[in-house]
Formats: structure tokens, sequence, C-alpha cells
């Protein structure tokens, strides 16, 4: 009897590595984790550090990550290119996600304290994975206190499609070289967030 339990928790640990192994396979290579440590990171040789005088090294380990032009809800246009120099938290969520709407405070308040260190995005597609319309989203919005996020509108989809969003909120983690170091799916705290800026250049 205790060898038949041993094995089938032998079996299910089995099954459980295999799954979370297959998730990170299908993710598309622009979208994968990052997985170097802060202290492979930290402590890489010279041509990783940042040199001032050559702005179009690269300093992170990974991909440009994909450009976009979006208009956020403010009616200003957004590009990511230019906020090259400076490292991007961007967030994709949905208004029907209430682990995003929950986050949100949060959200604001590294909005507020952003400086010329990062920039804050967030990023909301009308009419995709169950999203409201344009017209509806904007409207839900601007009835909320929230004033100083900036939320681009991704209507034609195509962010969530070249940065591999399949669920929300996901973050993404963008250097001030314009590469992709990281992205997560789920909660992430304030500090949690902060933390990850720290450890990228």
């Amino acid at each position: 009897m205790k060898k038949a339990c041993l094995m089938a928790g032998l079996v299910g640990l089995t099954l459980l590595g295999a799954c979370s192994q297959q998730s990170s396979e299908k993710m598309p290579n622009k979208a994968k984790k990052d997985t170097t440590t802060v202290q492979e990171k930290k402590g890489a040789s010279n041509e990783m550090k940042h040199d001032k005088g050559k702005s179009d090294q690269m300093m992170n380990k990974g991909s440009l990550a994909p450009n976009f032009e979006l208009t956020g809800v403010d009616g200003k246009i957004y590009r990511l290119s230019d906020f090259k120099g400076k490292k991007v938290y961007l967030k994709f969520w949905a208004s029907w996600c209430s682990i995003c709407l929950s986050s949100l405070p949060e959200t604001e308040e590294l909005a507020k304290e952003q400086g010329d260190d990062y920039v804050v995005l967030t990023v909301v597609s009308p009419n995709h994975n169950g999203e409201q319309s344009t017209e509806g989203f904007k409207k839900w919005y601007n009835g909320l206190e929230y004033k100083g996020i900036p939320v681009l509108l991704d209507e034609k989809g195509k962010g969530i499609e070249d940065y591999g969003i399949r669920g929300y909120p996901t973050a993404a983690f963008i250097g001030s070289d314009g590469v992709l170091v990281k992205t997560q799916v789920g909660f992430m705290s304030k500090e949690d967030i902060k933390k990850t800026l720290d450890s990228i250049y």
C-alpha cells in the first residue's frame, strides 16, 4: 500500500513538472522570462555595463521589446521608442479582471512616483479577450478615480499578440536599452515591481 502511494506521488510530481515546462516552452520568444539572476546581471562583464557614450549598446540580456504606437484614454499618442533611456513597467490588464482592479491604487502610486529612472504604462485591449468596446471602456474608466495612470488602448490587439499575453494582469519589464527583460503573469506587489525595476539596467 505504501509503495502504491509513493509511486502515485512520484507520477503526480513528474506530471506537474512537465506541465509547467510545457507552458514555458509555448510562450513566444519575445515574451519568455529571463532567468538570469540579479547577481549575474550586476556582475556581468564590462561589455554589459552601462556606457553612456554608446546609447545603442544593449545592457540587458534578451531581445528588443516590440515597439508600439497607441492612443491613450487621455487622447495622447504613446510610442515605446519615446521612452528609450528609461526603464518601462508595462502592465496589461482588463476591466473585468478583479486582481487588476484591486491593484490599480498601487499602479497609480507607482505612476506618480516615477521619475527619470522609469515610466509606468498600462495597456487595455478593447474588443479582445472579453474586454468591452473602446467607447464603453473609456466611459467606464473615466468614472473611476485613477487619473494618474496612462492607459493605452490596444484596439487591434497587436500588443497582446506581440507580447504573448495569455492572462491578466501581465507585467512586462523593459530595460532602458529597449530590451524586454522579463514578463510575469499575475499579481505583483508594488515592492516586487520596484525590486524588479532595480534589478535591470
